[in-house]
């Protein structure tokens, strides 16, 4: 036999390694993509409820944790002064020191723009002074209900104030 059969056979062996593992990377960027997709680092999970992501910003705001209560808000309305206790107040919130009453969600309406809008209702108790505080997040997503739909924080009481943070 001559060398052309071999080098034949090596180059249909070698374009065959190519081709499956062209599709072993494809389908690993399919996955990791469709992950992506349905991920949510609010919630650290794929539970992408208004209410998972109302308790998941609480629960960040109580442990302290000001990238985890990022990871709630819309980017652009995290460093807007007119979102309420955004950007300055969580960051001179700290570590708060309440503990969760209840956190009510109401009904979604639809904006001008077409977005969904939805506020929900937090109701907190002071650990030191027993006092109670309330707050409304304004959570905002796209109209259609469909499987990847992600609510994000677009304004919000919750903590308080820049000039008085709750549990002061």
């Amino acid at each position: 036999m001559s060398d052309t059969y071999y080098r034949e056979r090596a180059a249909r062996r070698a374009r065959l390694w190519g081709i499956v593992g062209g599709l072993v990377v494809l389908t690993i960027l399919v996955a990791l993509g469709v992950r992506s997709l349905y991920y949510d680092p609010c919630t650290q999970g794929f539970d992408r409820a208004p209410e998972a992501v109302a308790s998941a910003y609480v629960a960040a705001l109580t442990r302290g944790d000001a990238a985890g209560a990022q990871s709630c808000w819309q980017h652009q309305a995290y460093y807007d002064l007119a979102a309420g206790c955004s950007e300055i107040c969580l960051s001179r919130l700290g570590k708060a020191g309440f503990v969760v009453e209840s956190i009510a969600p109401g009904p979604v309406t639809v904006t001008d723009a077409g977005r969904a809008r939805l506020t929900v209702a937090v109701s907190v108790l002071c650990e030191e002074s027993g006092a109670r505080a309330s707050g409304e997040l304004v959570l905002d997503s796209i109209r259609a209900n469909v499987p990847w739909k992600h609510w994000m924080i677009v304004s919000s009481t919750v903590g308080g104030t820049v000039a008085q943070a709750w549990c002061d």
